[in-house]
């Protein structure tokens, strides 16, 4: 299966739970970023531009794990910065574990080894190693020679101890359909559990010409589509249809929050208008359908999918073409 049967059951329960409840703006994913420092320095990173100022700032362990109950979201992404830095990555991982979330730590993978001795396999542990292309485009990307044989040799090391692997990668402008397929095929070749593929998107502090324009999108996300019916990518179809251009959606930024050393972070994943100190805060100074309908001229081309697979999510059950889509997909 694409994604773990446990996690899709959880979510179910969750969402349903939430909607007989009346609730219409609902946390999914809480993307929990203890510090934003890093041991790598990528050339499409906003987070180290964005806060340079605060980057060795780190969330006390109780704000952490008190930030996961607070939004109450099923998920709970650990990222940064490089979170295996975190000096309480250990016990944060494994208190949100017996508070039964599903952890999925994203890592750049070059200090995996230290991390796998103290934190042993579970049903609520995914691994999300960075990778945005083969060697030379990778290391180009990441500014450090070595750093691709490293995730590989540790994508390698997880499954064979029994750990969930799941891959993140950006499409950028350079990236060829061609070397996109040799990924996959490599992934799969070392038995990777997931593939997540995202268009590469001009943050908000950034400035360089290495992200997709909206109409590159669709030539290469339908290579993606393709390879999607024989390999393990975790794209859901209602959502490359929405890369190709042959539907489109509304986005639900309020499904995947974000949690950092200076607060709640609104609107969404990629804008800052401010820091909020308390969720409830960050929702009630949000205009939620503003942004779901994509009125602020920063929202006009992003199809990232934080936003955009939540809308998906939310939507099950709506079509009988999108979910029977959706389930043949994660049970095949």
């Amino acid at each position: 299966m694409r994604m773990p049967l446990k996690l899709m059951m959880d979510l179910g329960r969750y969402m349903g739970r939430k909607k007989r409840a009346g609730e219409k703006y609902f946390p999914l994913v809480l993307m929990l970023e203890p510090l934003h420092a890093c041991n790598l320095a990528c050339v499409g990173c906003g987070r180290i531009v964005e806060y340079k100022d605060t980057l060795w700032d780190q969330m006390p362990l109780e704000e952490a794990l008190g930030a996961a109950k607070e939004a109450d979201a099923p998920i709970v992404s650990i990222c940064g910065g490089e979170p295996l830095i975190y000096k309480h990555i250990v016990e944060l991982t494994l208190g949100l574990i017996e508070d039964k979330r599903h952890v999925q730590l994203c890592t750049n993978a070059l200090l995996l080894e230290r991390f796998i001795k103290q934190v042993k396999p579970s049903v609520y542990l995914s691994f999300n190693i960075h990778l945005d292309g083969m060697r030379e485009t990778h290391d180009r990307v990441v500014a450090r020679d070595g750093v691709f044989d490293q995730c590989v040799k540790m994508i390698k090391l997880l499954k064979s101890e029994g750990y969930r692997v799941q891959t993140n990668t950006t499409v950028y402008r350079e990236t060829t359909t061609e070397e996109i397929e040799e990924m996959i095929s490599l992934l799969t070749s070392l038995d990777v559990d997931g593939m997540l593929l995202t268009p590469g998107y001009h943050y908000q502090v950034l400035s360089n010409d290495i992200y997709l324009k909206k109409q590159e999108m669709p030539y290469k996300f339908r290579r993606v589509r393709e390879l999607a019916r024989h390999h393990n990518i975790i794209n859901t179809p209602i959502y490359l249809e929405f890369l190709v251009g042959e539907r489109d959606l509304l986005c639900s930024p309020w499904t995947t929050v974000t949690r950092n050393p200076q607060g709640w972070k609104g609107p969404c994943y990629l804008i800052t208008n401010g820091h909020y100190r308390t969720f409830k805060e960050l929702h009630e100074a949000t205009d939620w359908e503003f942004y779901r309908t994509k009125q602020d001229v920063r929202c006009r081309d992003c199809k990232l999918h934080s936003g955009f697979e939540g809308t998906v999510a939310l939507d099950f059950g709506k079509s009988l073409r999108d979910s029977f889509a959706l389930v043949r997909h994660y049970v095949a």
